[in-house]
């Protein structure tokens, strides 16, 4: 929610909700990692206010997510039973193939161990995109 910019969740629930074609650009191969914004939000305070992350960086994310391009596009088809099809579109540049963070460090420092599952990030990011389409907020 209130994402600037693109990415493929926000792409994918937009064009679902508007009853539109989820565009996957390349062969959905591509696997990600996605962490829900509580999550990161959890893991951006315990970096900022644990006293064992003076002087250190972390990566913040949930490695359990990781998923294809293609999975996700799936998922929320499912998820909020889209009309539209799934189609692919050329990659017009070099994509990383493969995005999963090593969250090790912030789970041996901190105590960081992410909480929201895919699945259940996705139905709350839908259902508050569903409700700012009720109330008309972009």
């Amino acid at each position: 929610p209130e994402q600037m910019g693109g990415g493929a969740i926000r792409a994918f629930i937009e064009a679902a909700l508007a009853g539109e074609d989820l565009t996957i650009h390349g062969d959905g191969s591509q696997i990600r990692a996605w962490c829900y914004v509580d999550d990161m939000v959890e893991g951006t305070l315990l970096a900022l206010e644990h006293p064992n992350a003076v002087g250190e960086s972390f990566n913040i994310g949930n490695a359990r997510s990781a998923v294809t391009i293609y999975d996700l596009a799936q998922r929320i088809k499912r998820a909020t039973e889209a009309a539209g099809e799934i189609v692919f579109r050329p990659l017009h540049y070099t994509d990383v193939e493969l995005r999963i963070p090593n969250v090790d460090k912030a789970r041996n420092l901190l105590g960081f161990e992410s909480q929201v599952e895919l699945d259940d990030g996705l139905a709350r990011t839908i259902a508050w995109y569903r409700s700012r389409a009720l109330t008309g907020s972009k």
